[in-house]
């Protein structure tokens, strides 16, 4: 009977030394995953923001599609691209 105890109690000192490793594991895993979407977050936000800018610069433009040559001239002057943003 001692024997079997001892088996026991070894059997879940194994089992809890392996449950302690995949929980660890899989913590480190979420905080990869989390840094990931944080990174994809702040993608967006920046491409989001460049859009923006680049739809003002579009309604600025559009502003003075009937005016002078030289007032759009000005206009597509100020017209620029945006800047893509990746963050692996």
């Amino acid at each position: 009977m001692e024997k079997h105890n001892k088996l026991i109690i070894a059997v879940l000192i194994l089992g809890l030394l392996i449950l302690g490793k995949f929980y660890k594991d899989l913590r480190s895993e979420n905080e990869e995953l989390s840094s990931l979407v944080d990174d994809y977050e702040y993608s967006l936000d920046e491409a989001n923001d460049n859009i923006e800018d680049a739809n003002s610069t579009i309604e600025d433009a559009g502003a003075y599609a009937w005016e002078s040559y030289e007032e759009m001239g000005e206009a597509l002057e100020n017209m620029s691209t945006v800047d893509t943003v990746y963050h692996p």
